[in-house]
């Protein structure tokens, strides 16, 4: 559902390019108030994902780790929304053209950026302690430690101004990474999950 009203919404919205813009202007354009709540939307949806796959897991340490991950991500994502983006991408980045909200969302990625490598690793930890999903475990540590070099390269490229016109594109093909392996996870659990049901016994 995230994806595909980003997708409608960057082609519907006038003046926005899925190439040059980022998710977070979309915020702050004609339809703001619907990618605010799509933001909003994934946000309780990795907290009930986070939920629904530690119920399906053995050992009490892997469900604690995967609450905090998705918790504290949908908790992110929250702060994000909440703090509009400003619309400064397309111009030489400089702390004093940000506005208080705009400070905000920046620090906001900021914050979740230096934590990540900590998340990454208990997450793939508790993935390797579950027999259900310890084959995720390598697919899990590349696809955080991967999105998360290309984010901070992303964040670099912010700071300096470059390749400003792909910005966007870059940005989308980062979390559509993340969110395909949210979908895999989701598929696993679901599996899971549906083994675990008592079958009814018929009269």
């Amino acid at each position: 559902m995230f994806t595909a009203i980003v997708a409608v919404l960057g082609f519907v919205t006038p003046g926005y390019s899925h190439i040059n813009h980022t998710i977070s202007r979309l915020a702050i354009e004609k339809y703001g108030w619907i990618q605010t709540l799509n933001f909003l939307q994934f946000a309780l949806g990795l907290a009930f994902t986070g939920v629904t796959i530690a119920k399906s897991m053995q050992n009490e340490s892997s469900r604690r780790i995967i609450r905090t991950v998705f918790s504290f991500s949908a908790s992110i994502l929250v702060l994000a929304a909440l703090t509009p983006t400003d619309p400064i991408e397309n111009m030489q980045f400089s702390f004093s053209l940000l506005t208080p909200t705009g400070s905000m969302h920046v620090g906001t990625v900021m914050v979740f950026l230096l934590i990540s490598p900590l998340g990454i690793s208990r997450l793939v930890r508790a993935l390797r302690e579950e027999p259900d999903y310890r084959r995720f475990a390598p697919l899990t540590a590349f696809v955080g430690y991967t999105s998360l070099v290309a984010s901070v390269i992303w964040f670099g490229f912010y700071m300096t101004g470059l390749l400003l016109e792909y910005r966007g594109i870059f940005q989308k093909a980062i979390a559509l990474l993340v969110i395909i392996w949210i979908e895999l996870m989701v598929k696993q659990t679901t599996t899971r999950l549906r083994r675990q049901k008592p079958i009814k016994q018929v009269a």
